[in-house]
């Protein structure tokens, strides 16, 4: 009896302490909200329902089995099913990427290191386009350049100038990428403009005096130092731009340009529901991958640059002068 209350009293403790009990809270909501239903989604994908006997006549309804991943991965529908999704997901991922991150980083360098006036209105209008719902830059894509293969009213340019838009300029993978980078840059513009505004602009006038270069300052002293923030809004970007899906629908699925989103909605709406499902873990698979990337690429470059966080005010300007003095900058 002792020994049970004992354990009662320890019991009481743990879940007296408000650490713990948030704790505990928040491992019981991430267990009943992700990690039961990814598991019911994975184990729906390994066994035979009886909806597959009309795709081929030796499955047994609860009985374990691969057909859909080879289904997905190793038949002749794989190329429509997942290659060509997946290609045209990582094309758009990429170039999301690229063209937000430069966007981005131009946008938030001329705000934390140009006298521009009306800094404050410049960067409000700048997260404008976040602000939007992205499916509405999608439909404001549409009314400028719709042709004549929707059907319908005619877009402005053609209505204004009689100009019919090709398909690969009103559909597909050129407006998803551009759309998608006007709402994605504002990532980097947040993360690059917090860096910038950390660190302050002392050490690139310092290098200045020393007689660096501008393009030696940005590639030796600004870049290094906004390199982690560079990663994140990477990760942010092409995280998001891969699993969208509201604007490949609307710009995309007019010319049967699919990504591995729309043709998720596709199966599950063509009652392809395993099939769906595997493409949603594949998405995840894929977002998981691409945080760990980032995670090691944020810590070797901590490492191997030596980026770590000074202990004191005067550590920090030490470690300033230093770099500045170092013949690296002005080399």
């Amino acid at each position: 009896m002792k020994r049970i209350e004992r354990k009662l009293n320890q019991c009481k403790h743990i879940l007296g302490n408000p650490y713990n009990a948030i704790t505990a809270i928040a491992i019981a909501a991430l267990v009943f909200l992700i990690v039961v239903p990814v598991w019911e989604i994975i184990r729906t994908t390994l066994i035979w329902s009886p909806r597959d006997l009309r795709l081929t006549e030796s499955a047994i309804p609860g009985n374990f089995t691969l057909f859909h991943w080879i289904r997905i991965f190793h038949s002749n529908i794989s190329k429509t099913l997942f290659y060509i999704p997946l290609r045209n997901s990582l094309l758009i991922g990429i170039s999301v990427s690229a063209l937000s991150i430069s966007l981005g980083s131009i946008f938030a360098y001329i705000v934390t290191r140009t006298d521009l006036p009306y800094k404050k209105l410049f960067s409000f209008l700048l997260m404008a386009p976040y602000i939007l719902p992205s499916w509405y830059l999608s439909m404001a894509w549409l009314i400028i350049f719709k042709n004549e293969r929707a059907g319908g009213r005619p877009g402005f340019l053609q209505a204004l100038f009689s100009f019919n838009a090709p398909n690969w300029l009103a559909y597909g993978l050129v407006p998803v990428v551009v759309t998608l980078s006007l709402h994605y840059y504002a990532y980097t513009f947040l993360l690059v403009s917090s860096a910038l505004n950390s660190i302050g602009g002392d050490l690139e006038e310092m290098a200045e005096i020393k007689g660096a270069s501008r393009f030696t300052i940005l590639r030796k002293i600004t870049f290094p130092l906004i390199l982690p923030s560079l990663l994140s809004s990477f990760i942010l970007t092409f995280s998001k731009a891969i699993g969208t899906f509201g604007v490949p629908a609307f710009l995309g699925l007019r010319v049967r340009f699919y990504t591995l989103s729309t043709m998720l909605y596709s199966s599950i709406r063509s009652r392809q529901t395993v099939e769906g499902y595997i493409l949603s873990i594949i998405l995840i698979v894929m977002a998981m991958l691409t945080i760990f990337m980032n995670q090691k690429m944020i810590g070797s470059n901590r490492v191997g640059r030596g980026l770590t966080a000074p202990t004191s005010h005067t550590n920090r300007h030490t470690v300033r002068y230093r770099a500045v003095q170092s013949n690296d900058i002005t080399n």
